[in-house]
């Protein structure tokens, strides 16, 4: 049963990768550098075995956002999306200190656009930890299966 889970987990992680939109951007959030709206039907994976996954930022006005399977800031689509996370014996964190913000995105359409059709979102965590943490002022917003428009609630 695990080996045809894996098989299936392969499969979909092939599927996002196929597309090709989006380059990495980096700064610790993953935004692609592909066009905002996807011609064709869009797959989100992200599958996290036995790892983990931190992002941090510490100062004021410090930003530390964590996407995983998500859309974040302005986007369309007009296809139906799935989006998912496996995360089994994981640990996946974002934290920011002294006055900075903590924004966390599982699986989330989080932004001003938002999807013009059916989403089909799901996290499925097991024997794993999640944590969005600010201290010192700071603040910590996260999200996991879900569809907002506030991108840096407070």
């Amino acid at each position: 049963m695990k080996a045809l889970v894996f098989i299936a987990l392969t499969a979909m992680s092939s599927l996002a990768m196929a597309d090709g939109g989006g380059s990495g951007g980096g700064s610790g959030s993953g935004g692609g550098g592909g066009s905002s709206a996807p011609s064709s039907p869009t797959t989100q994976t992200s599958t996290i075995v036995n790892t983990a996954v931190i992002n941090t930022s510490d100062g004021w006005d410090s930003k530390s956002q964590q996407n995983l399977a998500s859309n974040a800031g302005s986007f369309t689509s007009t296809n139906t999306v799935l989006q998912s996370v496996f995360a089994s014996d994981a640990l996946i964190m974002n934290t920011s200190t002294t006055g900075g913000q903590a924004t966390q995105n599982i699986a989330s359409n989080v932004g001003t656009s938002g999807l013009l059709t059916t989403t089909y979102q799901m996290a499925s965590i097991q024997h794993s930890a999640v944590i969005n943490q600010a201290s010192s002022g700071g603040h910590a917003a996260q999200n996991i299966s879900s569809n907002t428009n506030c991108i840096t609630c407070n």
